[in-house]
């Protein structure tokens, strides 16, 4: 009886421990954004970021990676479409343990010319190199966010 009332109580407390959120806050890297409206969501902006080439925008969404290296760019992802995240003249690093969080991030948009080189060089430094974007290309342009801050939604610590 004692055993069944134990087991009981430990089984409440696991349940409720299962369905109480945990903690989060926003914590930032780098500049505050500027942009006071609401963020560009990831899917709509990873359906066409030519449309957005050479603009500051701001885009919500999830990182698929972070360079394991320094933390100095990420890859934000939806579905099968994936663009790589700089930070403006290293001037600021991401946790590194930050994939699977939501950013927000501002940044200026910008096509570039892919460079094997620079797919090894993000290939040796990458933690997740099935999403790496300039391998998903077709042809030899892709863009890039370069990111002047940055918020993840992090645990509270």
């Amino acid at each position: 009886m004692i055993r069944a009332s134990i087991f009981s109580a430990l089984l409440a407390l696991s349940t409720a421990m299962a369905e109480t959120p945990v903690a989060q806050e926003w914590v930032q890297y780098g500049q505050p954004a500027t942009i006071e409206t609401a963020p560009l969501q990831a899917a709509t902006f990873l359906a066409d970021p030519s449309a957005h080439v050479d603009q500051k925008i701001l885009v919500e969404g999830r990182v698929a990676d972070v360079c394991q290296k320094a933390g100095c760019w990420m890859v934000l992802a939806e579905g099968d479409k994936s663009i790589r995240v700089l930070t403006r003249d290293h001037g600021f690093a991401v946790a590194k343990d930050s994939t699977g969080q939501t950013a927000r991030i501002e940044g200026m948009v910008r096509a570039k010319e892919i460079k094997p080189e620079e797919v090894a060089h993000y290939e040796g430094e990458s933690g997740n190199k099935a999403v790496i974007p300039e391998k998903k290309v077709q042809g030899t342009q892709t863009f890039e966010l370069i990111a002047s801050g940055v918020q993840l939604l992090r645990p509270k610590q």
